[in-house]
């Protein structure tokens, strides 16, 4: 038996930097190219009036683009209502369109439209979209037993919704338990929290998501209903024939 030498066992575990741990939370991801889900959605206003909203969630991932569609199926006055958001990995060009059902036609949207609220709730159409593990630079803040502090910062700001976002990962589960975003001033604006993970088809998902809008002090609530990771999706389907296919 050929023991190892004695400097490779003493030798220090290697340091993880902020885009390490970022990496990580990316891979898990996507560990499957697919996942679908059906989703309620409650949007509550700083009077706490509910409005209740359920759409189907469908994204797929390759290392060329990626895409995902949003579909509210309830209640009637939003059902057919859609949104795409795709992701050009080579470019970096993100494009997002809606698809409008009372007029039946689709608008693609601009970057004017990016900080706009999100069929009325507490997400833009940005936080939709999501940023690219590149689009930011990743400081590892701290770390305890149990998670990791990142602090992201935009290396364009004049292409970033926030100044900073500054996020909590867990450690066993690979993901973003919580997520502050900043304003230009260094004021916080929102924050997200994820809770009530489950683990389906070996891939560590979030099943509750609740972003709170500290400047108007509303609040979105995401709660999974059902979730599908690494079934079937056809290419036809998220895509803009398929903005308008419901």
């Amino acid at each position: 038996m050929v023991s190892a030498p004695v400097s490779a066992l003493n030798s220090p575990a290697p340091v993880l930097t902020g885009r390490d741990v970022m990496q990580m939370v990316q891979k898990e991801n996507q560990k499957k190219t697919t996942r679908k889900a059906t989703v309620h959605m409650t949007i509550t206003d700083k009077k706490n009036k509910e409005r209740v909203r359920y759409f189907t969630y469908a994204t797929k991932y390759s290392p060329k683009i990626t895409r995902h569609l949003i579909t509210f199926f309830q209640p009637k006055p939003v059902k057919g209502t859609a949104l795409l958001s795709e992701t050009d990995h080579a470019s970096g060009k993100k494009s997002q369109w809606v698809y409008l059902p009372a007029f039946k036609s689709i608008k693609r949207l601009t970057s004017s439209d990016k900080n706009k609220s999100f069929m009325g709730s507490d997400f833009s159409y940005s936080d939709i979209a999501g940023r690219k593990l590149d689009d930011d630079t990743h400081r590892l803040v701290k770390e305890t037993d149990a998670h990791f502090f990142i602090e992201s910062i935009p290396k364009d700001a004049s292409n970033a919704t926030y100044s900073k976002i500054r996020y909590v990962i867990s450690k066993a589960h690979r993901l973003v338990i919580t997520a502050s975003f900043y304003g230009a001033n260094g004021k916080k604006l929102k924050t997200l929290s994820n809770s009530k993970v489950s683990v389906i088809n070996d891939v560590n998902v979030v099943m509750h998501s609740e972003m709170v809008n500290h400047i108007t002090n509303g609040q979105t609530v995401l709660t999974v209903q059902s979730m599908d990771v690494g079934g079937d999706i056809r290419d036809d389907v998220l895509s803009i024939k398929g903005l308008k296919a419901r």
